[in-house]
């Protein structure tokens, strides 16, 4: 009789080992895959970081284009002005070289609102340039604090991975120990509630659904003699240590 009840109680204190490494377990997997998410952040920072540098040489590019534009037209215009003040000394009446000089003065005019528009544009170029220098420091402040926290999150997942392998042997070892139908009965219950299987039993309340459960049950969970199971969650009761 005291081996039997000394087998019953091993074999419950074995379920109980067994539960709490599971618990660990799953515990140490749910940190294994919210590390990787810590990194949302800082990727989210760095990715904006570069999509904003793009945008500033996109705006850069644009200007050195229309500074080449403009400085075609403005060679163009100019070359336009010197014929037309070479036409000044080939006319011969009065009306001729008035309308010669309405067109050279059309000419300064239109050069003069490009030259503006040039030197407006080299404003904007040194402006965009000195941007540009700030947003690439941006980034690279962004590149780094990400680059660290990869190597942090590298660095704990390496730990959470020799946890779950040491966690892994032990549940192994302590599994060895279960009777072979005791433990099919403890995975098939592990896998109906969620991992969730040996329970307390608390002032007659099963720990699992927290209903009352009868006095005889009780009894008999008392007395670790057998494996005794909720007759509402057919959870695994035990007897509070």
């Amino acid at each position: 009789m005291n081996e039997e009840r000394w087998t019953v109680r091993g074999q419950l204190a074995l379920l109980t080992a067994l539960q709490k490494l599971d618990d660990r377990l799953r515990s140490l997997r749910r940190e294994q895959q919210a590390l990787p998410l810590q990194l949302e952040a800082s990727e989210h920072a760095h990715h904006e970081a570069c999509e904003e540098l793009k945008s500033v040489q996109v705006e850069i590019d644009h200007n050195e284009r229309r500074q080449h534009d403009l400085d075609l037209e403005l060679q163009s215009t100019q070359d336009s002005l010197h014929k037309i003040q070479r036409k000044l000394r080939e006319v011969k009446t009065n009306k001729e070289y008035s309308a010669v000089l309405t067109e050279i003065d059309t000419g300064k005019q239109q050069m003069g609102c490009m030259e503006d528009q040039l030197l407006q544009l080299m404003e904007q170029a040194e402006q965009k340039r000195q941007a540009k220098r700030l947003q690439e420091q941006s980034v690279q402040a962004a590149h780094d604090v990400l680059q660290e926290q990869r190597h942090a999150v590298k660095q704990a997942l390496e730990v959470l991975n020799q946890e779950i392998l040491a966690e892994r042997e032990k549940r192994r070892q302590t599994a060895v120990g279960l009777d072979a139908e005791l433990l099919e009965i403890y995975e098939r219950l592990a896998d109906q509630n969620d991992g969730s299987v040996v329970v307390h039993l608390n002032d007659g309340v099963c720990g699992g659904c927290h209903l009352k459960v009868q006095p005889q049950l009780v009894s008999e969970i008392r007395l670790q003699e057998s494996l005794n199971t909720c007759p509402h969650c057919r959870l695994i009761l035990l007897w509070p240590a």
